[in-house]
């Protein structure tokens, strides 16, 4: 038993950067939707028209690897992380839309017969297991676009990020974001803003998630540090 024990410490501590925090950022929303009362799930959250339990399956679809990623041309001109959430469609109605409307249809198949936190548990769980057993230097097709997967995988330790803090301000507790997830993230945000946020500014990682993010809006004091870059956040949403 102790050799078995050594041996999967040191699998974890061999796991690349972006999937030790997908594991590790997955592992702590889990641990905090277990303990929630079933009545909780029906909190309005930040992000309308979703109550809680609409939000927790939203943020597991957005991790979910049904089969493996499709490979795309390693000779494609491959898009960074940062530039996943430069996609235009993204600013649109449309896809705001849709995102709402595909969210709320699988909600109402998935819960109704079984809870949202082990909905979330059991997705995520199995999305990291299969990511493990899959090359994250592979170049893969998402969105019709060339990405490593590390990369992509990047994009969805932001997703479960970011979706913490949602879980977090609606529940009305200090967030949990782990520190593995916010070391890999930051870059992403850095790149988006386009330079490193002034250190004047005194931000933490944890901070430039929630700010970077939209979770909470700049001060007037806060523009005038970052000056013409204040235009650009929150970076996403």
């Amino acid at each position: 038993m102790a050799h078995s024990s050594l041996t999967g410490w040191r699998m974890e501590l061999s796991e690349p950067p972006p999937l030790a925090a997908l594991r590790d950022e997955t592992e702590a929303l889990s641990s905090v939707l277990g303990a929630l009362d079933p009545g909780q799930f029906a909190l309005p959250t930040n992000c309308p028209p979703w109550d809680l339990r609409e939000l927790v399956v939203h943020t597991a679809a957005s991790v979910a690897v049904r089969a493996p990623l499709p490979p795309a041309d390693p000779e494609s001109v491959l898009f960074s992380a940062a530039d996943y959430y430069r996609r235009a469609e993204r600013e649109t109605s449309e896809y705001r839309q849709e995102n709402v409307d595909r969210t709320r249809q699988l909600a109402r198949q998935v819960l109704a017969g079984t809870s949202p936190a082990r909905w979330f548990d059991q997705v995520t769980q199995d999305a990291v297991s299969k990511l493990g057993h899959d090359d994250l230097d592979r170049i893969v097709l998402i969105s019709q676009r060339a990405m490593r997967l590390a990369d992509w995988v990047l994009t969805r330790v932001i997703s479960v990020a970011a979706h913490g803090l949602d879980v977090a301000l609606t529940l009305g507790r200090p967030p949990w974001t782990t520190a593995q997830a916010l070391a890999v993230i930051r870059p992403v945000f850095v790149e988006l803003i386009g330079a490193p946020p002034p250190a004047s500014l005194g931000w933490d990682d944890q901070a430039l998630l929630a700010t970077a993010t939209g979770r909470r809006a700049l001060t007037a004091e806060e523009q005038k540090h970052l000056g013409p870059f204040a235009e650009r956040f929150p970076v996403l949403s």
